[in-house]
């Protein structure tokens, strides 16, 4: 439990407060299940530990590592976490991993989903996330993040497909990015405000036979992390 693997949970934060933390892979989904995320854990710490269960209580956990320095000494006990520096010691009672069926995730669905076809990639920038977040709070009427392929140009914007007045505001970033087939789909202002900053790349994945798209994102500073999300077609 360094500092690394902490820092990186706090961003992860904002997409869930339920998580059963395991070594080497860490799978969690927000509450609806429209977000999961993958956490190649060992990418951070090479030190393993047992599963930790954190119902509705991650933010908790993560908050009392702030009150220990970085020369901090972390055990694990059955289900307590005992962590010490110096004169300061403190334990940290955790929930029961197997009352949290619902949240012990497989990373096969990342696998599965690997395996659909692109049809588009884009690279997503920390400038283009916070550009995009802060639009939302200027326009407050549109509640969905749109991803458009038509005639070669691809776009994100924002929008809200379920209003039918011609003149709504509107906010769009153009990237230089290729398709191979036209689309529009939509993610919730919501959940996109969710997604840490950082540099990624989005991929559209198609699944013919289905007819369905699904994003997958791939952090391109820490490769063990990436997300999945649902969309509305």
């Amino acid at each position: 439990m360094n500092k690394n693997l902490t820092n990186t949970l706090l961003q992860l934060n904002t997409i869930t407060n339920t998580v059963i933390l395991k070594h080497p892979i860490t799978v969690a989904a927000s509450e609806s299940k429209d977000i999961y995320v993958y956490l190649d854990v060992s990418e951070l710490d090479s030190e393993s530990f047992p599963d930790i269960g954190l119902n509705n209580n991650l933010n908790n956990y993560l908050n009392l590592f702030k009150l220990f320095d970085d020369s901090r000494t972390v055990s694990f006990n059955g289900d307590t976490v005992q962590i010490s520096s110096g004169e300061i010691t403190s334990s940290y009672i955790t929930d029961n991993v197997a009352l949290m069926e619902g949240y012990d995730i497989s990373p096969e669905q990342f696998q599965k989903t690997e395996e659909v076809p692109t049809v588009c990639s884009i690279d997503l920038t920390v400038d283009d996330i916070k550009k995009l977040k802060s639009a939302t709070g200027v326009f407050k009427d549109l509640s969905e993040i749109i991803i458009k392929c038509q005639d070669s140009e691809v776009s994100m914007s924002l929008g809200a497909t379920n209003k039918f007045n011609a003149r709504d505001n509107s906010y769009k970033i153009k990237k230089d990015s290729k398709s191979s087939k036209d689309f529009e789909i939509k993610i919730p202002v919501e959940n996109f405000k969710k997604i840490p900053e950082s540099e990624y790349t989005f991929e559209v994945k198609y699944n013919e036979a289905r007819d369905a798209y699904r994003i997958l994102m791939k952090n391109k500073s820490l490769s063990g992390l990436k997300l999945i999300m649902s969309v509305i077609k």
